[in-house]
């Protein structure tokens, strides 16, 4: 945080370790100004839910009981539906000028946030991590800060295996820096011999399990996945972007094209390719783009499309996902 402080933050963005490294030194300061009365958290309990809007619009307009500036803090602000935002954003105009009020989105922000941010004299800080194909390129640089030369190809195999999680991958650049050592050079070979290491279960496994289209490997990969701490939503983009390739590559081999046409067409290092030809082959292209739609369903229910829990509708995807095959 700068030395002249604002009235109102918002911090958000998909780069979740950029987020989390914001909120801590946001932390850091209000307990070094006073300590742990300074500052108050407003999260959701036990991890589920969001944080407590009409409770953080009460704190926004009591009377402050400590000595110097207090801070508010709310975490998980993109769960707020249209009702929660708008009661919160009712109360910022009715801060005192001794709080400091802090949201955090890790993900969309709630509407009128952002602009009762601007019209209270706020920051809004954004840390939008790259993705797509920016994401490789990202990484050979992000190797090369620590030390390490990353192969371009050993980058499209990490995203390719472990998704575009930010924290995640930056976990596995921080492991293989010390596996390859000050100056080394980590190749895609390297990345094949220790692929089983690189996670318990990869969030790749679960593509996997619907371009099979085996229910019961689908049910009990995503259950595995949940329990090692993998959000719903950062199962949905790896997992639908897996199937979209099989249903690509089945396409184009009943259309007749030969096998190095579509190692062109489909955005993969080449043996990555071969083995996806070989996964599909005998699949129906019906059924994977029955499977795309069921993950884009659930991409809906994510993002506050249903009441489902989001363990629930992982389950009900996944069994819509394979109900062609």
């Amino acid at each position: 945080m700068p030395d002249q402080i604002k009235p109102v933050y918002l911090i958000h963005g998909s780069d979740l370790a950029k987020v989390d490294l914001a909120r801590s030194r946001l932390r850091d300061r209000a307990l070094s100004e006073g300590g742990d009365a300074a500052i108050e958290v407003f999260e959701p309990a036990e991890g589920r839910g969001s944080p407590d809007a009409e409770a953080l619009a009460v704190a926004l307009g009591a009377m402050s009981l400590v000595s110097g500036r207090r801070y508010l803090l709310a975490d998980g602000i993109e769960k707020w539906g249209k009702r929660q935002a708008g009661t919160v954003v009712e109360a910022i105009p009715g801060m005192d000028g001794e709080t400091c009020l802090v949201l955090i989105s890790r993900g969309k922000v709630p509407p009128g946030i952002a602009e009762a941010v601007k019209a209270a004299g706020g920051e809004i800080r954004s840390f939008d991590a790259p993705s797509g194909s920016e994401l490789p390129p990202h990484l050979v640089e992000e190797a090369e800060r620590r030390g390490f030369e990353l192969d371009p190809e050993a980058a499209r195999f990490l995203v390719a295996h472990l998704g575009e999680s930010p924290t995640r991958l930056g976990n596995e650049l921080d492991r293989l820096a010390l596996w390859a050592g000050q100056g080394g050079r980590v190749e895609v070979e390297d990345l094949e011999g220790m692929v089983a290491d690189l996670t318990e279960t990869s969030i790749f496994a679960l593509g996997d399990a619907l371009v099979a289209g085996d229910r019961g490997r689908a049910l009990g990969t995503s259950s595995k996945l949940q329990a090692q701490g993998a959000s719903v939503t950062s199962l949905v983009y790896p997992t639908a972007a897996a199937v979209r390739r099989a249903h690509r590559a089945v396409s184009l081999l009943e259309a007749g094209e030969p096998p190095r046409a579509v190692e062109q067409a489909i955005d993969l290092p080449p043996f990555l390719v071969r083995r996806l030809i070989e996964s599909v082959r005998g699949a129906s292209p019906d059924a994977l783009r029955s499977a795309s739609i069921a993950l884009a369903d659930l991409e809906l229910w994510t993002r506050g499309g249903a009441d489902y829990p989001d363990g629930l509708a992982l389950e009900l995807a996944m069994v819509a996902a394979t109900a062609d095959v």
